[in-house]
């Protein structure tokens, strides 16, 4: 019994050992996960709720899982209050913080803070694009653009820009800026973004419901824009040399009386759009009937449709079933539909679910209300 004894403790001391071997700190900026950097699956940038200060990263790996919150845990501090959009400029990851009034500037291969740009002045920092190799344009819901640097010293914002209405989402094609607003589309000449000089296409603007939509750039440099309309979705086609819209397709919904199973029935409050690798395929998600009775009405689902911008032909992708708060939306290189559920407005979680093409299933516990899913560039 004594050697047995000894044996048990002396196994339990080697794994106790090998324990505290794992879980090593190193303070290099090597990736947080033991892999590669490649083993990322997909970003989740979560909101967080009003005022608490839990806007967050969520890093899914591939191997299925999943670090919550690694910004926090990287630099032992909160990201901010209502992280709204993270993108990659000049190697590094900006992350705009809308009610922390802040913009946050990461490195990608460990998740440290490389510094941090404070707004002095009012503002709510939306989306972010670059206009040129060490400059930035960020969008505000305060009627203005704000001018920053993307290489370091970052230091304050360099140029406030008031504008006619508030633009969220915004591309840059041609040495122009395009910016969707809800009364019409804005042309910047980049050397000259200012409200004097702002060009309006009128036919092509945002409303409440779409504005959540990326406007999108396809592989024949033409933008694309999805806009709600009564009897349908319709995507329309902006080329940016003419600065006018050039094609128009329509999705139409199917009537109450003529509609059955697997018809288009509605769009989406606050719609979510994407384009694939290719640049080829628009996706974006609609409500499709389910069961239609006598008693009951229409019972419907989310789905997944695409467009082709090459032919403009619509089809259904996939449905999306149990989904009801879509936040984020993203399709990655394989094909596979990434959805951020925010389950509902009480919730104090939320969920990354992937529809696989082979019609799997798979969630990823993420943080709180997961508002954009990214998909990190390949090296």
């Amino acid at each position: 019994m004594l050697l047995l004894n000894k044996k048990l403790w002396a196994l339990l001391s080697a794994m106790l050992i090998l324990s505290f071997t794992a879980c090593s700190d190193d303070d290099s900026d090597s990736p947080i996960n033991s892999g590669e950097e490649s083993s990322i699956e997909a970003l989740v940038l979560n909101q967080g709720s009003w005022s608490k200060n839990l806007g967050s990263i969520s890093v899914v790996y591939r191997n299925g899982m999943v670090n919550p919150d690694i910004f926090r845990q990287v630099n032992n501090r909160p990201l901010g209050d209502v992280a709204q959009s993270i993108e990659e400029i000049n190697g590094k990851y900006f992350v705009t913080l809308s009610n922390s009034k802040k913009i946050e500037i990461i490195a990608p291969e460990s998740f440290r803070s490389l510094g941090t740009i404070l707004y002095p002045k009012e503002g709510n920092p939306q989306q972010i694009v670059a206009i040129s190799d060490n400059e930035a344009i960020v969008s505000d819901i305060k009627n203005q653009l704000v001018r920053i640097k993307t290489v370091a010293p970052y230091d304050k914002p360099l140029e406030y820009i008031s504008i006619p209405s508030a633009i969220q989402y915004m591309a840059v094609l041609n040495n122009k800026l395009f910016g969707l607003s809800k009364q019409g589309l804005y042309v910047f000449d980049l050397d000259r973004i200012n409200a004097q000089s702002v060009r309006q296409i009128p036919n092509i603007k945002s409303s409440e419901e779409t504005s959540t939509c990326k406007m999108l750039v396809d592989k024949n440099k033409k933008l694309w824009v999805l806009m709600n309309e009564k009897d349908g979705i319709v995507l329309k086609c902006v080329d940016p040399i003419q600065e006018k819209s050039v094609a128009s397709h329509k999705l139409p919904f199917v009537s109450e009386e003529d509609i059955k199973p697997g018809d288009v029935w509605a769009g989406v409050s606050y719609n979510r759009t994407d384009i694939d690798p290719t640049l080829t395929w628009i996706y974006f998600n609609v409500q499709t009937c389910t069961i239609k009775s006598s008693w009951s009405g229409v019972s419907t689902q989310q789905s997944v449709y695409r467009m082709n911008v090459e032919t403009g032909k619509f089809e259904l992708y996939r449905d999306v079933p149990g989904i009801s708060m879509m936040y984020g939306f993203g399709v990655n290189s394989e094909g596979d539909v990434f959805i951020c559920d925010c389950l509902d407005y009480s919730s104090q979680r939320g969920y990354l679910r992937k529809f696989k093409k082979d019609e799997m299933i798979i969630s990823y516990r993420v943080g709180i209300y997961p508002a954009q899913v990214y998909f990190p560039k390949t090296k």
